[in-house]
């Protein structure tokens, strides 16, 4: 049952001391109000006075103190584990009750048959403890010593030891129990009202050490700081009342010297007419920045972000703020918009535009020069793929879609080429270029592209190409005069057979040597000589005949077939001709125009030694594989070429022939560069010059090393 408390709660007396404590404390315990010693001490005289068990214990049941205990408890009750059940039916109940009291004692009897009382330690309204007095019979309610040798048969006690610890459990009368519960009231009480006293000053001592060590760091952290701290008094006009180090090494002044300055004094640019909004925001909480000049003792104007805000200290208002030297980023700020300027002019030069997309097409972004070759202001740019689509020409428009919409789709890089119909009707041709833009993390990938205006460029190289095939047939115009010659040479002798064999036959026929049976093997004879002077003419035809598409041949068969035009007359010139050739040499272009070349170098070869008149002349041709390109050299030895003109031989129209048009080595380069991806070099060796023609392979097997070699007769 409940049982009314004596005198005033300790809750209700310190209800008024937890409004006073400061609202930073954290809640205290009960082991740091009270000295846990002192109070056992105090028991355990209570203890031999009275014989009556107390405790205190915490609000998760934990035992703080205890003295007294009985031994019907320790040794029977909470030794065995049916009867320690009740007891934890007891502790449970004491713990559900205790918020419920507020200072009021709780008095039951427990499970295992003995009283016991409980009260409450409330300490500024919270609940820390709980004192316990138990293990007592009220003097007017006796125990039944039969009930009692029931519970030791039904736990198995001894029974006799058991009814022996029972007599030895005190009997306390409800007074004593009221004098017992308000005697520790007070004393919780007074112990409290001490504990609190030293608790606060403790914490008081605590908390002034510490704002003072906060005030020297926080002192220390401005003064020391590397930005520039200020503070200035709007009451005597905006004065500087405080500068940290950093501020003083800004200026380049003293401290007493800027103490005495206001605003005006060093922001010759600040409009001192806006500083009252700018001051009513700070009051606000809103904290004011903005850029500005600092005039520095050295009379130099520097750039400065200024940020202000308001405090208020020993109940003065004040702004305080920082600043800071913006210098570099103005010279950065101001490189960056020349960066950008030299980008949009170099686009304009280059005639190169770019934009970003989505992956649907849709431009996020595009550069000034983008729009000037669509001929569109940026408010006309198209933003939608389709609507980009309509710029193009409509004849290219089904090509250029499949091509974009391939790249978007698979995120892959890729060109192309197409026309553009301006708005103003004019068409364009434009390179068009797009490549994946990786996106930032948790934002979608995009498309880069970069329009270039090609038109002027495809007229040039048009100009240019029609430039290459009237050099190509004035080369080849140039070379015929020489294939003359050599259909003389390949067709003298056959032709002196033919005769030979049409005089003998008219002579055999007016002696009357002619059988019939002799006819058809002389006849035979002539349609052979025909038939080879015919192939003569085919293969000359064929030689003149230009490929349209790049193929595969054998480098050492086209320059053996090259070789039979050249080697009758080479042969009545002396000149000695010698081939090394790896067989099985592939590469992918045109024959005739590698014929073409070949020729040339061979003619050029041939003049020279007959131009020095060497002794013994020769051109030794080899043709080798170095990794996967093939090398052709063409070597004579007529003494070399000089170093003045090396460097020119390959120009268009540098020639040192009287007669020479120069255009014949500047073909050989456009079609070994051009047109079939090599390179053609010319050096000195020995005893003469050297040619070099390589051609990439289609088939790169470095163990294919066979080769032919031997003298051309």
């Amino acid at each position: 049952m409940l049982r009314p408390t004596v005198g005033p709660s300790v809750a209700s007396h310190y209800a008024r001391e937890r409004i006073a404590l400061n609202r930073t404390m954290t809640k205290p315990t009960f082991t740091q109000i009270v000295d846990i010693p002192q109070i056992k001490q105090l028991l355990e005289a209570h203890f031999q006075t009275t014989g009556v068990l107390s405790a205190i214990l915490d609000t998760n049941e934990n035992i703080l103190v205890a003295v007294g205990w009985q031994d019907i408890c320790t040794r029977f009750h909470r030794a065995n584990p049916d009867s320690l059940a009740r007891c934890r039916q007891s502790d449970a109940l004491i713990k559900s009750r205790m918020q419920e009291l507020q200072g009021d004692i709780l008095e039951y009897r427990c499970a295992n048959g003995l009283q016991e009382v409980a009260m409450p330690i409330v300490i500024e309204g919270e609940h820390l403890a709980t004192f316990f007095l138990g293990q007592f019979f009220y003097d007017d309610e006796r125990p039944d010593p039969e009930y009692f040798r029931r519970q030791a048969r039904e736990f198995g006690f001894d029974e006799e030891d058991y009814m022996a610890a029972l007599s030895r459990v005190p009997f306390l009368t409800r007074t004593q129990v009221g004098d017992i519960m308000d005697y520790y009231r007070i004393l919780v009480r007074m112990m409290a009202e001490t504990g609190l006293r030293n608790l606060r000053l403790t914490r008081g001592v605590e908390e002034r050490k510490k704002a003072e060590e906060e005030a020297s760091f926080f002192r220390n952290l401005v003064e020391y700081t590397r930005d520039p701290v200020y503070v200035l008094d709007p009451d005597d006009g905006w004065r500087l009342v405080y500068l940290n180090q950093a501020a003083c090494a800004h200026y380049g002044m003293d401290r007493e010297q800027l103490l005495t300055m206001r605003i005006p004094d060093w922001d010759p640019k600040f409009d001192m007419t806006t500083i009252d909004k700018g001051w009513q925001q700070q009051k606000q909480g809103k904290s004011v920045r903005f850029e500005t000049v600092h005039r520095l003792a050295s009379g130099k104007l520097v750039p400065v972000e200024v940020s202000a805000n308001y405090l208020v200290h020993e109940g003065k208002e004040l702004c305080v703020g920082y600043f800071h030297d913006i210098s570099e980023r103005k010279a950065m700020e101001a490189r960056l918009k020349e960066s950008e300027r030299n980008l949009i002019e170099a686009q304009r030069i280059a005639c190169i535009g770019n934009w970003l997309t989505d992956t649907s097409g849709n431009v996020i972004s595009a550069s000034t020069e983008c729009y000037r070759i669509f001929g569109v202001t940026p408010e006309e740019f198209a933003e939608t793929f389709e609507a980009r689509m309509a710029c193009v020409h409509l004849d290219d428009r089904a090509r250029v879609r499949s091509v974009m919409e391939d790249l978007m789709k698979n995120r892959a890089s890729g060109s192309l080429e197409c026309r553009i119909m301006r708005p103003d009707g004019d068409e364009r041709i434009v390179h068009i270029r797009l490549e994946p833009a990786p996106g930032e993390p948790g934002k979608p990938e995009r498309i880069f592209g970069t329009v270039q205006d090609v038109t002027e460029q495809r007229k040039v190289m048009d100009s240019l190409m029609e430039k290459d095939l009237l050099l190509l047939q004035q080369s080849r115009l140039a070379t015929m005069g020489e294939m003359v010659n050599y259909i003389a040479h390949q067709w003298r002798q056959p032709l002196n057979v033919i005769g030979l064999l049409v005089q003998a036959m008219r002579d055999d026929y007016l002696h009357g040597e002619l059988g019939e049976e002799d006819l058809p093997r002389i006849v035979g004879q002539i349609m052979d000589l025909i038939r080879h002077m015919s192939g003569t003419i085919e293969d000359f035809r064929v030689f003149f005949r230009s490929g349209k598409e790049a193929k595969p041949f054998d480098l050492r068969e086209v320059t053996c077939k090259t070789l039979s035009f050249v080697a009758d007359s080479l042969k009545m010139s002396n000149i000695g001709l010698t081939l090394e050739a790896e067989d099985g040499l592939v590469a992918m272009g045109y024959r005739n125009e590698f014929s073409h070349v070949l020729l040339n170098l061979l003619n050029n070869a041939r003049e020279a030694l007959a131009e020095k008149g060497t002794a013994s002349p020769g051109i030794t041709i080899r043709i080798f594989r170095e990794e996967d390109t093939g090398v052709i050299s063409i070597r004579d030895n007529a003494g070399g070429i000089p170093p003045d003109i090396i460097g020119k031989l390959f120009d268009c129209y540098f020639t040192t022939k009287e007669k020479g048009t120069g255009v014949g080595l500047y073909m050989c380069r456009t079609i070994i560069e051009k047109r079939m991806g090599g390179s053609i070099a010319a050096h000195n060796v020995d005893d003469g010059a050297e040619f070099r023609v390589r051609i990439p392979l289609v088939n790169p097997n470095p163990y294919n090393r066979d080769a032919v070699a031997g003298r051309i007769d």
